[in-house]
């Protein structure tokens, strides 16, 4: 009987910590994993950097049902980061990306 009632106990905290914790406000963290390239101060702007940079556009295009880049040559999109990239070795691409996802 005993264990009957702590086993009934348990579970009944175990389901008000999850009903308390589905109550949470939920955010959005700014935290992500980026895939591929990495740092600005390796950018050499190859074929498969371009196509890395052109892929993460179009995947926060198809996430966002977004148009960012429409009617940009993409050779501007590798000017863009290449003057980002000189002037802040310090950052990654897709800080670059980014900074022209917001202008565009």
């Amino acid at each position: 009987m005993a264990r009957s009632v702590i086993r009934t106990t348990i579970v009944r905290a175990a389901v008000a910590a999850s009903l308390f914790a589905a109550c949470l406000p939920v955010t959005s963290a700014s935290a992500y994993t980026v895939k591929g390239m990495g740092e600005c101060s390796k950018w050499v702007g190859g074929i498969e950097d371009r196509f890395w940079l052109l892929g993460f556009i179009s995947g926060y295009n198809y996430a966002n049902n977004a148009n960012v880049g429409e009617g940009v040559n993409a050779d501007e999109i590798y000017r863009f980061v290449t003057r980002f990239c000189r002037e802040r070795r310090g950052d990654d691409l897709a800080d670059a990306i980014s900074a022209f996802i917001k202008i565009n």
